[in-house]
């Protein structure tokens, strides 16, 4: 690196070390919600000027929301998600309750053992019994 580089690196390096936490966050949020809206617009195939349409807003204030710099309010994130019919925001709360589901998935495994093959658990096992024997370790 080159005496001049060095010194723009520097420059750099003290205006990050002066960024507060709560900002360096705040942007990073901001970028998330972005792309979050960016992604769900794409997987409908709508363009921003249609999600500005259906908005109600100008495409251009739509493009300033998802620069990712724009301060987003929650009103307007909530019209957003009424308009794409889909969460953006979710909170762990929220979504351990609607993500958590148990599954159950019986597991055969065949071992030679003494030049004889077995299956593990017996075949005959069906796969309620299996969840009622998991459901009562379980307990």
């Amino acid at each position: 690196m080159n005496k001049e580089n060095r010194h723009y690196y520097q420059v750099i390096e003290r205006y990050r070390a002066r960024i507060k936490p709560e900002n360096r966050q705040f942007v990073s949020k901001n970028l998330q919600i972005s792309e979050q809206i960016s992604t769900m617009l794409y997987r409908k195939g709508w363009s921003q000027k249609e999600f500005a349409i259906r908005m109600g807003k100008q495409e251009s204030e739509i493009s300033k929301w998802l620069s990712g710099l724009h301060n987003l309010t929650l009103k307007s994130i909530t019209h957003m998600e009424t308009v794409l019919g889909e969460d953006i925001l979710i909170t762990p709360t929220e979504a351990c309750r609607k993500y958590e589901t148990i599954k159950y998935v019986p597991l055969w495994i065949t071992a030679k053992i003494n030049h004889a093959s077995k299956t593990f658990p017996d075949p005959e096992v069906t796969e309620a019994k299996f969840k009622e024997n998991r459901t009562t370790k379980a307990a």
